[in-house]
């Protein structure tokens, strides 16, 4: 339950603002313009709403990514964003239990696997190529019934989450594409493209182990590392400079 002052507080946010907090969840495409006053609003303190916060990642992650991106978007274009920041745990994102090999004193085991897209971003780039983005964290529960020796039952559980990134990019005309030099992310990151018409789509795929608790900047950082691989495979057409930065990477 909430307080008359933080219902009033939160009725007077923007209607995106109040999705966010009421739905932990938003699907709408404004250009970049539009993203920042929401963002002003995000970093707003908001004093009198104690109750209702917004996961750390909605700062740490979507708001610059969306500021990054929307630098190479003209400014009435529209960046397409869905969120979803319920969590891994939320309905629906969970499927079956499979059950698992017991031995000793483990009587029962079972493995749950969450697939969670919270986050999938479009934008139309100024030099007419297109970009898509989607982050899906992977959530592996596996859940143990232990007897102990005193015939007590007890329950255990452990979690692994994987986060995979897939961003895709269609090239403007007249870029041209080849592969780089190997990167330090050839571990865990795979790039592939090929003619899409008289353009290219590369992709890159990442796949990697999430901490419980990443450290600041980290999982911002990682995603951004997998959109400028896609650029690094591109030679912009002669005369096209507003697709890359000069470290490779959207700017």
């Amino acid at each position: 339950m909430f307080g008359h002052k933080e219902k009033a507080a939160i009725a007077a946010l923007p209607p995106q603002h109040r999705a966010l907090l009421d739905d932990r969840a938003l699907a709408v495409t404004q250009s970049p313009g539009q993203w920042a006053d929401l963002f002003t609003s995000l970093a707003t303190p908001h004093p009198e709403i104690r109750k209702h916060h917004l996961p750390p990642r909605t700062l740490e992650v979507l708001v610059p990514l969306v500021r990054v991106l929307g630098e190479d978007v003209e400014p009435t274009a529209g960046i397409g964003v869905r969120v979803d920041l319920r969590g891994a745990d939320a309905p629906g994102k969970t499927g079956a239990a499979r059950p698992l090999p017991t031995s000793g004193a483990v009587t029962k085991a079972e493995e749950l696997v969450s697939w969670d897209p919270w986050l999938v971003i479009e934008a139309p780039l100024r030099n007419g190529g297109h970009l898509e983005l989607s982050v899906v964290d992977v959530v592996r529960t596996r859940k143990l019934r232990k007897r102990s020796q005193s015939g007590k039952i007890k329950w255990k559980s452990k979690a692994k989450t994987i986060q995979r990134v897939t961003a895709k990019l269609t090239t403007a005309k007249g870029d041209t594409i080849a592969a780089p030099a190997p990167s330090a992310a050839t571990n865990w990151l795979r790039v592939t493209a090929k003619p899409k018409g008289s353009r290219h789509l590369v992709i890159a795929r990442g796949k990697y182990p999430m901490a419980a608790t990443p450290p600041p900047g980290w999982q911002l950082n990682t995603v951004l590392l997998v959109i400028a691989e896609l650029f690094r495979w591109v030679t912009p057409a002669p005369g096209d400079t507003a697709a890359t930065g000069t470290d490779g990477s959207p700017t």
